[in-house]
């Protein structure tokens, strides 16, 4: 029955995604840099968005409950692949026999803070690290977990993240984790634009932009799949072994993953909605300067 509602839950976020991007449109644009193609650049993104949660939502059709992991991880990168594609969209640098190189050095350091690039680091870690942790652990079929108890009897319990669930999401997960590099680095490194297409400020200022939107996709990509498999562990282990064959641990274990689980899915949720909230009113950088 779950894993029904999956399309009507994922579609539902899809419409609420792309009405608020359409309302953005109507915000105050006075302290907005012009930018041209600010509007195309919308749109490929949110399309490839859709485009994501169309194969989320395909696949939870064709793989069944094996996709539970897979969804929020496909869906977000079809959106960061949408915005990479846009920055490769930005206006041509100058050409001409007389060029103008900018010698501004841009580092990520310039369009964020260092330590949210490490939380979308340590996130899409933890995740990988997770998944192929209770792959290694469950048994032959992917899906259950046996376990020796205290009576030295064998309990078996599922269904196990192993590699049946955790396969798909892993191979989600590293494709995600390779767009947001890529778009890290193509925001980056781009050449400036011709300063007659796109001014020196709102070019920074998209830079910026882009770079939290691209972060915080990141960060769900990566505690979307960790709180899914954080918390089906903490379900095995908390009526694994029944008595007399309990074991000391599984209990604390199950409290403590239960735990951690339910912060990364909180987690999950805050980034999609700073994602979502992220409009087209970041302060542009001085060309030359540090963000203030």
């Amino acid at each position: 029955m779950a894993i029904r509602l999956i399309p009507f839950l994922v579609s539902l976020f899809a419409v609420a995604a792309l009405a608020i991007a359409a309302a953005g449109r109507f915000r105050s644009r006075q302290s907005i840099p012009t930018d041209p193609s600010r509007g195309r650049r919308r749109i490929v993104r949110w399309g490839f968005g859709l485009i994501g949660i169309t194969l989320a939502v395909a696949s939870a059709f064709s793989l069944g409950q094996r996709a539970i992991l897979l969804i929020a991880p496909l869906a977000i990168s079809g959106y960061v692949a949408g915005l990479l594609l846009g920055e490769l969209m930005m206006p041509s640098p100058q050409s001409g026999t007389v060029r103008r190189v900018s010698l501004d050095r841009r580092v990520f350091e310039r369009y964020v803070e260092t330590r949210w690039i490490w939380v979308w680091r340590a996130a899409a870690g933890a995740a990988a690290a997770v998944v192929v942790a209770a792959g290694l652990a469950g048994g032959t079929d992917g899906r259950s977990l046996t376990l020796a108890c205290a009576n030295g009897s064998l309990s078996g319990a599922g269904p196990w993240p192993g590699w049946s669930y955790g396969g798909p999401a892993l191979t989600a997960l590293i494709l995600g984790a390779l767009l947001v590099e890529l778009s890290m680095r193509r925001i980056v490194e781009r050449p400036r634009p011709d300063s007659d297409l796109l001014g020196a400020a709102a070019d920074e200022a998209s830079r910026q932009t882009s770079m939290r939107r691209v972060l915080a996709a990141g960060v769900a990509i990566g505690l979307a799949p960790l709180a899914g498999v954080l918390l089906s562990v903490a379900s095995i282990f908390s009526f694994v072994c029944s008595a007399p064959g309990t074991l000391a641990w599984t209990g604390p274990l199950a409290v403590t993953l239960a735990i951690l689980g339910f912060a990364a899915g909180l987690g999950a949720i805050a980034s999609l909605a700073s994602l979502i909230g992220i409009g087209e009113t970041a302060r542009s950088v001085p060309p030359g300067g540090q963000r203030a």
